[in-house]
């Protein structure tokens, strides 16, 4: 039944229609249409949609496939949902008597039940067993009430290799499965370890209450302090929001969502009747958590940690939602009486001060009374932005000024109310002593262009997220990790700001600390943070099945894969620089013009500097050199 109804949904819905109800900037080019991505934010289109073949591609981001897999994308729904609704659009009947994808379906389930299983050993070894005296202890110092354990289903891991396999395998569970589910660890040797040991559980749910995954804090000094499970066919941290699930109501009657960084600030607010709180699971929030959020509420608090990682962790922040968070096109005529199409944002976000050398868990349980008012008198996020960003510039220093303009261009130029963008123009301007036509008209050419060339010349993380350099990239640190001594010389002139993945720029950092160290591959990876462990080990599985190599042949590989990679960096940024020049070139901007024919010209130098040709095969035939 299930493949039936979906072949007929596919005749009888064509994929443009659906698309184009999502991307008015669709345009026909030929026999395809083109526009901009809804996937990422993109100010040249590089989202292409191919009516023959009733499938779509961006070559911005990577993401494609048919109306199916644009359905779950943009409305971040899984299969089911999916069908439902485009049967209900195409005048399809479901037939639910057969399962839609049984063996999906059945298998997502039986992992579903799995990690319930464990989150009931979890439970029970912190409540009543022996070995969870220690958990208990450490909650109950921590102020975390019995009822709040009941509610998030607090739990604890014991000290042991095996205590939670034993328990799965007693309940007809294979290893295989929960390796699947990630709750086991195998080793190189042969057999299995349970991954959480001696560590408080915190279990992670859907938005629908379903135990996904865990999150455990070592006890002591262990390391990583934090450990999450790793990405399973139903956990993806990065798409998951804590307390969601428990959060939903109360996000729904307030129309406000609060958003904290850790577990225990989520518990310490619930606890104290706060129950539209929820944790972002990371010191950033995700394109993919934004998703879940922005469906709840429409305000929307940051209110993480004051201290410096923390105010950098809210511009990431800030940058996520920005970009999540835009509502329809809007036609906006400037001052020539030319129109633009304008993005707005559908959501107010606003920023809560938390004192500085606290966090929200410390501040409310110890003065619950103060977390309304600090939620209620929370600032604008344009304010915050502004003040972060100019805090430290020298106003003798011409570069820090034209990088924090650039930086805020972007989110001034989305103010829709033209008195309101005036007022932070001018405070813009004066913060950095500088003309506010200027800050104006850095404004109009983010409209125009884009990102401006200093914009692309200072955010290494958003240079190059084409498909084939992540790949690269990627492969690129898994040869530095897999081959720390036979790759250092080639690690030691990687430019690592321009490194595109931040985990990747993090793997760097710490191989280069490490270049004196005689270690293996595993024990380098045990020392990185959670988060950085299951994106690591994933680039040691590239090597999986993979010949031994000499060391002369791993060396040189490591030498060629960088000049790839930076040959790639360059004609992705050749091809945004002349994107903008070719508008500035329509514009009749002269300033913009000659400003974009020194970057090209400084690019060119840049990569030549740092990416000298290491092999006849690219210097004669893929390198810049040779054009």
């Amino acid at each position: 039944m299930a493949r039936d109804a979906v072949a007929e949904i596919r005749e009888r819905i064509d994929i443009v229609d659906l698309i184009q109800g999502y991307v008015p900037s669709l345009k026909r080019t030929g026999r395809s249409l083109k526009g901009l991505c809804p996937f990422h934010q993109e100010n040249t289109p590089s989202f292409v949609v191919f009516p023959d073949t009733q499938n779509f591609h961006c070559f911005g981001c990577g993401k494609g496939g048919d109306l199916f897999t644009f359905y779950m994308g943009v409305e971040h729904v899984e299969f089911r949902e999916a069908l439902n609704e485009l049967a209900s659009r195409a005048g399809v009947t479901l037939d639910f008597t057969t399962p839609i994808t049984p063996e999906h379906d059945a298998h997502r389930s039986r992992l579903l039940e799995i990690n319930g299983l464990a989150a009931t050993f979890y439970a029970h070894q912190l409540n009543n067993a022996p070995l969870g005296e220690v958990g208990r202890r450490i909650f109950a110092e921590r102020g975390v009430t019995s009822d709040m354990v009941s509610r998030f289903g607090l739990g604890f891991a014991p000290d042991s290799w095996d205590a939670l396999l034993s328990y799965l395998t007693s309940r007809n569970v294979t290893t295989e499965l929960a390796l699947e589910a990630g709750l086991v660890g195998e080793r190189p040797s042969g057999g299995y370890y349970d991954r959480f040991r001696n560590r408080l559980i915190f279990p992670i749910r859907d938005r629908d209450g379903n135990v996904v995954g865990f999150g455990g804090r070592a006890i002591g000094d262990a390391v990583p302090k934090y450990l999450n499970s790793p990405q399973t066919p139903v956990f993806d941290k990065s798409s998951l929001v804590y307390g969601l699930d428990l959060a939903r109501e109360a996000i729904r009657t307030s129309e406000e969502v609060v958003i904290v960084e850790g577990y225990m600030d989520v518990i310490a607010a619930h606890q104290f009747g706060y129950d539209n709180v929820v944790g972002a699971m990371g010191t950033a929030l995700t394109e993919g958590q934004v998703a879940q959020i922005k469906r709840a509420g429409k305000r929307i608090v940051l209110a993480l940690d004051a201290d410096t990682a923390g105010q950098m962790a809210t511009l990431r922040g800030l940058d996520t939602l920005r970009e999540s968070l835009g509502g329809d096109s809007q036609p906006v005529p400037d001052a020539m009486g030319i129109i633009h199409f304008e993005k707005r944002l559908r959501a107010e976000i606003r920023i809560a001060h938390i004192p500085e050398g606290k966090d929200p868990d410390e501040l409310i349980r110890r003065n619950p009374e103060r977390w309304p008012e600090i939620v209620k008198s929370a600032r604008p996020f344009l304010d915050f932005m502004i003040d972060v960003l100019t805090a430290h510039v020298s106003l003798d220093n011409a570069q820090e000024k034209s990088r924090v303009v650039a930086q805020l261009a972007p989110a001034l130029q989305q103010i829709s109310d033209r008195i309101v963008q005036g007022h932070y123009l001018s405070l813009v301007a004066r913060k950095l002593d500088i003309d506010e036509r200027i800050v104006l008209s850095e404004v109009r050419r983010s409209r125009i262009g884009g990102k401006t060339a200093a914009t692309r010349s200072t955010s290494a993380q958003s240079v190059g997220a084409t498909p084939s350099r992540r790949a690269t990239e990627d492969y690129l640190v898994a040869l530095f990790l897999k081959h720390h001594t036979l790759t250092l010389e080639v690690l030691q002139r990687t430019p690592v700001e321009e490194i595109g993945d931040a985990r990747n720029r993090e793997v760097i950092r710490l191989l280069l600390e490490l270049k004196d160290a005689e270690m293996s591959a595993e024990e380098i990876v045990a020392l990185l943070d959670d988060g950085l462990i299951e994106h690591a080990e994933n680039l040691l599985h590239m090597f999986d099945g993979r010949p031994e190599q000499f060391p002369g042949q791993i060396s040189r590989e490591a030498s060629q894969v960088l000049e790839l990679l930076g040959l790639e960096r360059f004609r992705f940024l050749i091809a945004q620089l002349n994107t903008t020049l070719q508008s500035a070139q329509q514009d009749k901007d002269q300033d913009a013009i000659d400003q974009m024919k020194v970057q090209i010209s400084l690019l060119a130098e840049r990569h030549r500097l740092f990416y000298p040709p290491v092999s006849p095969y690219f210097r004669d035939s893929r390198s810049p050199q040779s054009r």
